[in-house]
């Protein structure tokens, strides 16, 4: 904060300055000198402002109820150190990730051939590519046709521009007998 100060501090020092030296040529009228002193009292106030404002913890990822809900001991929110209050939040709404469309699958052509994640593709594994979702994460993908479900493991990126490309094994694990199928797909950790 001391920084933002001196940083004002400064930038307020040279534009009274550059203001001063270019009144001084104009003839320091009083009209000059008073607008200039006007716009430097309308800075420091917007600056005095945006400081005060930076120190005001209204922010709304601290004041989720999400935060509540995950600190249930008798520490207040001020004992809790602020990055453990937003990984709190962070995490809680990383696990809620739901998505819903068409998924492929691919098989015996990548089969032995390196995925995005390293891993030797095994298209008889529980595995999955998708575009977003980090590496080594789990989710659960249901098929929306007949309801059967699988937990796989992101391991790589789709090659195609659908949900979620899943190996032959997990494709054979929820029905998928086609090409593609409808599916939803919940991120479970």
């Amino acid at each position: 904060m001391k920084t933002v100060s001196k940083s004002l501090l400064g930038l307020a020092s040279i534009t009274l300055t550059a203001s001063l030296s270019m009144n001084a040529q104009a003839g320091n009228s009083p009209a000059n000198i008073d607008n200039v002193l006007q716009q430097l009292t309308t800075q420091h106030n917007n600056a005095s402002s945006l400081v005060k404002s930076a120190r005001q913890p209204a922010s709304l990822a601290l004041n989720s109820p999400m935060i509540a809900q995950s600190t249930k001991s008798k520490k207040t929110d001020e004992d809790i150190p602020v990055l453990d209050r937003l990984t709190a939040v962070a995490s809680s709404t990383v696990n809620k990730f739901k998505q819903n469309g068409i998924a492929s699958w691919y098989g015996r052509q990548f089969h032995g051939r390196k995925t995005a994640s390293g891993e030797t593709f095994d298209m008889n594994a529980l595995t999955a590519a998708h575009n977003s979702l980090p590496m080594n994460c789990h989710v659960r993908v249901t098929n929306r046709d007949n309801g059967k479900s699988v937990v796989v493991k992101i391991n790589d990126r789709p090659k195609t521009n659908r949900v979620l490309d899943l190996s032959y094994g997990a494709a054979q694990a929820i029905g998928m007998t086609g090409n593609v199928g409808n599916v939803t797909i919940e991120r479970i950790d």
